[in-house]
């Protein structure tokens, strides 16, 4: 529908858009809905679901759209709102196992930053992480806080 989308104010065909910038717009659109959701809006959507008969486009609940964050520019809350790190320096971590993978990379937080995370559309901890394995010539990695666990068990060499 994107790839399509035309009113007076924005004609797709017009303007030239390559299939990159369409997947960024949808990309940008799915954050900004994601970052609005409220329980009201969705409760309305799910009772126009149920009731699709009943009801009309007109009766869907008003979308109020929150400002995206801007990755260049520090939350207005930073640092006093910001969530505590789950990570300190020194801790032993490990990226997280992905389903089609038998072992992860491990090692030590030696640094933890506050970035803006593109591809949640917000600010987030990342960490800097001194590798327990460098046979690969690569001594440090980074990581989202999403992306890691502790070991709590083991020990850093």
């Amino acid at each position: 529908m994107l790839s399509n989308f035309c009113d007076p104010d924005f004609d797709v065909a017009r303007m030239h858009l390559e299939e990159q910038e369409l997947e960024h717009l949808a990309t940008l659109l799915i954050q900004q809905l994601c970052v609005s959701l409220n329980g009201r809006m969705l409760a309305g959507y799910l009772n126009v679901v149920r009731n699709a008969d009943l009801w009309t486009i007109a009766d869907l609940p008003k979308l109020d759209l929150k400002p995206l964050q801007h990755p260049f520019v520090l939350p207005e809350s930073f640092p006093h709102q910001t969530s505590v790190p789950r990570f300190l320096d020194g801790e032993l971590v490990r990226w997280l196992l992905l389903s089609n993978h038998t072992q992860t990379d491990s090692g030590i937080v030696i640094r933890r930053f506050f970035a803006f995370a593109s591809h949640r559309g917000q600010w987030e901890w990342k960490y800097l992480i001194w590798l327990k394995d460098t046979s690969s010539g690569i001594h440090a990695d980074t990581a989202w806080e999403e992306d890691l666990e502790s070991l709590k068990e083991g020990k850093y060499p």
